[in-house]
């Protein structure tokens, strides 16, 4: 039959969890969740591990509590305000949007004046919601249960961060270590935060693992109902405050705030398809696999006939359910019952008008409330304006004859159907043994020599000072940092500044890398590129002569961790904590200096592997605390890279290339 999937359980998903019952302290404003967080941050810094267990659990109680109330306050008034006469009939689509919301307003305040009482005007520190959103609570809460001998809720509680942090390697190796010490049977913890949907969804696929089918489609259905309420709830609750850092005007206001709030809703599917530490694929498409099979094999063809037509709305080119359709024509399935559910209709409906929306501010607003954008644009202004005088018409010039070479080497890529890894000729020149560590590798041939100069021609043509990092180069100002990201060339190739192939030569030379790291690793997920950053990094003369060697052009770091003076590297923010691997693809040689090296510590006294930069090279290697490295000091000229950071998680992926890739095909 096809078209069904088997979740392979882990650990963390116990499904017998009772939330506990939760209190409101609407009549004491101190009294809320970041007080209450606070108070147990301060007894775990004093060792004081039940007081720290007695205020993180009313912590979680009233946060539970205060977004539920939430929650409840939006949807009551969204109902009301929907529902109440208008003072008048003849008003313009505006008018009555305006009118809606103004009522939506009245009811908004009186109902958390009601519920919250003298808490309604209180707002959290922006941290404490951070640290509750990645279950921070949980992650004290692990150790004081431990240091109080509960090791069952130790274990309970660790579960419930790495269903929200699946990598974190500290609370793996802490729940490891509570199972063996209390004598704990794996099936029996549970992830205190796993909603009913989540809980039933994992019942039901138990029971289709076991063939009770009945019972799968009891199962499902429930998850399926409490499905489409959490998600509400999570759409309500992306109805927040927004910052926005600047002072538009009335109707840009508005529009700002809609798209922070349509973000935020777009992700309510991807979060709730992650019960156990990774999403789902097609979670919500995936209801409808279990269903149809398993409707089927209870006799009920037309409800298996309404889940096939369901998923096929979903996802019209679906191949499994096209081939269970033409499977079923072929018994007692009549074409007039694959009707689909209504529910799934108006869910499809909506999701892909939100994403013809999205990718509409996102084409024609690049820079809609982002301020690097924002600064981006006015530097692509400036570029525009100065190239447009008599006294710069040589920028403008050099930036028309570095087009025409991106758009011979197209040429000549297309002519030579010069498309894939295996035709680019990628040799390993360095492995693991020779690098001395794990997952590291040295290869080259990702560029020519003809694409590294264009590239680098490029940098030095379109960067600016420090770009990519906000506040100033981290680096030493012993070297001048210059750097273009994908953010600004597709605003230059926007403005018609530069052509759409230097851009597309950016591209595809990173796909390769890319596409080469998952193979050579053998990844069993996808990379996602979190980021893309071309730079140069040039000595100034003025300060080389009297260098230390401990003035390294980039200190020893890991990419996604804070590597404290002791040697611990904290995967914590403000880290890229999401960042999986690492690579630079260098672009020159002809400079002094600037070798890459991996470290055993800090200090960089100690070398495990060199890797001298060249044209086309690539050194990639994963991003956590096992490949510590750095950049030594660049003496003379200027080396020039790309630097490129991946993802498993497809919430982090790079914004800027996306909007890149959006750009190319409205220009094409």
């Amino acid at each position: 039959m096809g078209g069904f999937r088997t979740l392979s359980l882990v650990l963390i998903v116990g499904v017998s969890i009772i939330l506990p019952s939760v209190v409101g302290t609407a009549d004491d404003p101190f009294m809320s969740y970041d007080f209450l967080y606070n108070e147990a941050v301060e007894k775990y810094l004093a060792e004081d591990w039940e007081g720290c267990i007695k205020y993180i659990e009313m912590a979680l109680d009233d946060w539970h509590w205060w977004q539920g109330s939430i929650i409840g306050c939006r949807k009551k008034c969204t109902e009301e305000s929907s529902a109440e006469k208008l003072f008048s009939e003849f008003l313009t689509d505006e008018d009555r949007f305006f009118e809606k919301s103004v009522r939506n307003t009245l009811c908004l305040v009186k109902c958390k004046k009601d519920v919250f009482g003298s808490r309604m005007d209180r707002v959290a520190e922006g941290h404490v919601d951070e640290d509750f959103e990645i279950r921070k609570p949980y992650d004290y809460l692990q150790l004081c249960y431990y240091r109080v001998g509960n090791h069952k809720e130790a274990a309970d509680a660790a579960a419930t961060v790495l269903a929200k942090q699946p990598e974190h390697e500290v609370m793996k190796n802490n729940l490891k270590y509570y199972l063996a010490e209390g004598n704990i049977k794996p099936e029996t913890v549970i992830n205190r935060e796993l909603k009913d949907y989540g809980k039933n969804y994992i019942l039901g696929n138990n029971a289709y693992n076991d063939n009770e089918y009945g019972k799968t489609i009891d199962l499902m259905e429930k998850s399926l109902t409490s499905y489409h309420k959490v998600e509400d709830d999570c759409r309500h609750l992306c109805e927040k405050p927004f910052d926005q850092g600047w002072f538009p005007d009335f109707i840009s206001s508005i529009a700002n705030h809609y798209t922070y709030t349509l973000r935020c809703k777009r992700r309510c599917g991807w979060e709730l398809g992650n019960l156990y530490g990774e999403p789902i694929e097609n979670f919500y498409a995936s209801y409808f696999n279990y269903l149809q099979y398993s409707y089927y094999q209870e006799g009920l063809y037309a409800k298996a006939a309404e889940a096939i037509a369901s998923a096929l709305v979903l996802d019209p080119k679906d191949e499994s359910q096209l081939s269970n359709k033409e499977f079923y024509l072929k018994g007692e399935v009549t074409e007039d019952m694959f009707i689909p559910r209504q529910e799934v209709v108006e869910y499809k409906q909506r999701l892909d008008y939100e994403k013809e929306m999205m990718e509409f501010i996102e084409t024609s607003f690049l820079f809609l409330s982002d301020n690097e954008y924002l600064e981006d644009v006015d530097d692509a202004a400036q570029f525009a304006s100065s190239a447009s005088s008599k006294k710069n018409t040589s920028k403008e010039l050099r930036a028309k004859r570095l087009t025409e070479k991106a758009r011979a080497l197209k040429k000549e890529v297309e002519e030579n159907q010069f498309k894939n890894i295996s035709q680019v000729g990628i040799q390993v020149t360095m492995r693991e043994q020779e690098l001395g560590g794990r997952n590291r590798v040295v290869a080259d041939g990702f560029a020519r020599h003809l694409e590294c100069m264009v590239l680098t021609e490029l940098i030095k043509l379109a960067s600016e000072e420090n770009s990519g990092y906000k506040g100033g180069n981290p680096h030493t100002s012993s070297e001048r940092f210059l750097g273009v990201t994908l953010g600004r060339t597709g605003l230059m190739v926007h403005a018609k500044l530069i052509g759409i192939e230097l851009l597309e030569l950016i591209l595809d030379v990173t796909d390769h890398c890319r596409d080469y790291i998952q193979q050579y690793f053998r990844l069993k997920k996808p990379l996602f590129f979190s980021f893309t950053h071309l730079v140069c990094r040039t000595a100034r003369p003025d300060k080389s002569a009297n260098r230390s060697a401990s003035d390294l052009s980039h200190e020893i770091h890991a990419d996604n961790c804070i590597l404290q003076e002791s040697g611990v590297c904290l995967r914590i923010p403000p880290a890229y904590t999401f960042r999986d691997y690492s690579a630079i693809l260098y672009l020159n040689e002809d400079f002094k200096g600037g070798e890459f090296v991996f470290t055993r510590d800090r200090t960089g006294a100690t070398h495990e592997g060199m890797v001298q930069p060249k044209c086309g090279r690539m050194v990639a290697f994963s991003a956590g605390p096992e490949n510590l490295h750095g950049v030594l000091p660049v003496t003379e000229g200027s080396r020039c890279a790309i630097g490129l950071w991946f993802t498993h998680n497809e919430k982090h992926k790079e914004i800027e290339r996306s909007l890149a890739e959006l750009l190319l095909k409205k220009l094409e």
